[in-house]
């Protein structure tokens, strides 16, 4: 079976795993026990539709 693949240039795919990196420090540091992480999570599912 083959993945699916995109391409993105490396500036991108750099900001990326900077955001990722830096999305698992908040979370790390207790970020997701804050009342409007929820909030922000439904936030981003609602743009998505």
């Amino acid at each position: 079976m083959t993945k699916e693949t995109i391409t993105i240039t490396k500036e991108e795919y750099d900001y990326l795993l900077e955001r990722a990196e830096f999305l698992s420090c908040l979370e790390a540091c207790g970020v997701d026990n804050w009342g409007g992480f929820s909030e922000a999570y439904d936030m981003m599912n609602e743009e998505d539709k």
